[in-house]
């Protein structure tokens, strides 16, 4: 179930770096805090660049359901790129 979750937020991002030049890792992390498990991933590989999606909730939503994007700005310290999703 996991994989199949990952392929299908992978494949857009795979087809849309395509011929483009550009490198880019995947990696599916495990854990309790999906936030703090992102952004201590980030530091530890010394990423030049995260990007990340977020449905972009206002800030209502963001408070009653949680954002992992939130929780990542906060504890990344590496350079964070948030792609919002339509």
């Amino acid at each position: 179930m996991q994989s199949a979750a990952f392929e299908n937020a992978m494949a857009p991002a795979r087809k849309l770096l395509e011929g483009t030049g550009l490198s880019a890792a995947e990696v599916c992390l495990f854990g309790n805090n999906a936030g703090d498990e992102i952004a201590a991933y980030a530091k530890k590989s010394k990423l030049d660049l995260l990007a990340l999606g977020s449905h972009g909730y206002g800030a209502l939503e963001s408070s009653v359901l949680g954002s992992v994007a939130t929780r990542v700005a906060a504890q990344c310290q590496v350079a964070l790129l948030l792609v919002r999703e339509k």
